[in-house]
């Protein structure tokens, strides 16, 4: 393996700073789903194509037919989150760097870096995998993969395939792989609260005047309290406590809550529901977090104004059996509900997915289980994940099984400053992989 070039080459790719949710982007997005073109073209794909989108295009691939071979549907994005705050990266996010034997860029593990493992793996010796490959990598999954699902709602037929990879997720710990069984859904809001016509001078208004920053954090603070529970009627109503199984292999995992807190969360304490274990509020249970609030003077300087509007970005995480437009309606009512009267609330819904459940029963798992034995000395483990892949449950509606996996570990990073990739377990991938391939296609 020429680990010196696949690194270059990686590089190449981490270096275009492809976020999606960010309009100036656009063009960049667009590189990013033209290096991925070319991989398909030198992996010999007859047919590329970009699909539905000028900016975010979905990079449609179609490799060498094999007669009689199965197929394999290869699913990953190419689009990254935001990188700030800039301040908090050792190294510019979009500048990748190698320190103590990790790569350090934006999409080094979410998901540049796993991506170009399992084209890598295509290519790796002795010679092609016997598989018919296709290919759905996207451009908009860190916002709602709204370009995806348009096309495979007019063209479904695109999903199928005897398996679907995807591998945009993580060991469960160090020498730990593992398929995941579960994905959380998604529902992302602002909600915006205005208090008076315009912004007002605190000296003259102060102390009688209502400030929408107050009433936003008061809001807040009624739908979620201090001790972790999301007061939204209805929001638990469906929410059922994994089996007692589940929960004793959970129990076996090398998890430890305190190095949990120290190495990974980094703070003085761990939050939420304290009569579930951490597992269980990762993985198992519904959130709600804030993510930003807007409002008023932010500027450098001081401005003595009472805020007449304040937003706060917010998203709630769902767990199987929670559907996506029944949370959006609770939400709704619950702000309108919480909200004084003399207050204006409002909520926009951005985006969102269902809950993913998958089944790891098919015989690919252990294909899949196999390779990695051989290649790292450890089978699969089966997770549940807490973040979400949105256009999961669609890629498994033709009854493909979808194999969530990954190469990364939990320390990656993922969406925070200094993301990275471990190198060894970028180079261990590319063998898993290409032994999966091998494994499918006899």
């Amino acid at each position: 393996m020429d680990t010196d070039r696949l690194l270059r080459e990686l590089t190449d790719f981490l270096r275009i700073p492809s976020v999606s949710t960010n309009a100036s982007h656009n063009a960049d997005c667009r590189a990013a789903a033209e290096w991925v073109a070319g991989e398909l073209r030198r992996l010999g794909c007859r047919e590329v194509q970009f699909l539905a989108s000028d900016t975010h295009p979905v990079v449609w691939g179609v490799g060498p037919e094999v007669p009689g071979a199965p197929t394999l549907l290869i699913y990953g994005h190419y689009d990254v989150q935001p990188p700030e705050p800039l301040d908090e990266w050792t190294t510019a996010p979009f500048q990748p760097t190698v320190r103590d034997g990790k790569l350090f860029a934006r999409g080094a593990a979410d998901d540049k870096g796993q991506v170009f493992c399992l084209l890598k793996a295509i290519q790796a010796p002795p010679g092609r995998p016997q598989l018919n490959f296709r290919f759905l990598i996207e451009g908009e999954e860190e916002y709602g993969s709204r370009v995806l699902f348009e096309l495979l709602r007019r063209e479904p037929e695109r999903t199928r395939a005897d398996a679907v990879l995807i591998a945009d997720m993580a060991y469960v710990a160090p020498r730990w792989p593992a398929v995941y069984t579960t994905l959380r859904g998604l529902c992302y809001a602002e909600i915006n609260v205005r208090t008076a016509k315009s912004d007002l001078h605190s000296g003259e208004f102060g102390g009688a005047a209502p400030n929408a920053h107050e009433e936003l954090a008061r809001l807040l603070g009624r739908l979620k309290t201090p001790d972790g529970k999301v007061h939204v009627p209805g929001f638990y109503a469906p929410v059922k406590r994994p089996s007692k199984a589940e929960l004793a292999t959970w129990k076996r995992l090398p998890f430890k809550e305190a190095e949990f807190l120290k190495h990974r969360v980094q703070a003085k304490a761990l939050t939420g529901l304290k009569s579930y274990s951490v597992l269980e509020r990762l993985w198992a249970l519904p959130t709600f977090e804030i993510h930003g609030i807007t409002g008023g003077f932010t500027g450098d300087g001081a401005k003595t104004v009472i805020p007449a509007e304040a937003t706060a970005k917010v998203s709630l995480r769902l767990v199987p059996d929670q559907k996506l437009k029944v949370v959006e309606r609770q939400l709704a009512a619950a702000v309108r509900r919480l909200a004084p009267k003399h207050v204006q609330a409002s909520v926009k819904f951005l985006h969102g997915a269902d809950p993913a459940t998958v089944k790891v029963t098919h015989p690919a798992f252990k294909l899949l289980d196999q390779a990695f034995r051989e290649v790292v000395g450890r089978g699969t483990v089966p997770a549940r994940a807490g973040g979400s892949i949105p256009v999961v449950p669609v890629l498994g509606k033709g009854g493909a099984p979808v194999i969530l996996t990954g190469i990364g570990l939990p320390d990656d990073r993922l969406h925070a400053p200094n993301e990275k990739l471990d190198l060894k377990q970028l180079w261990d991938g590319i063998k898993v992989f290409r032994r999966f391939y091998e494994l499918l296609g006899t």
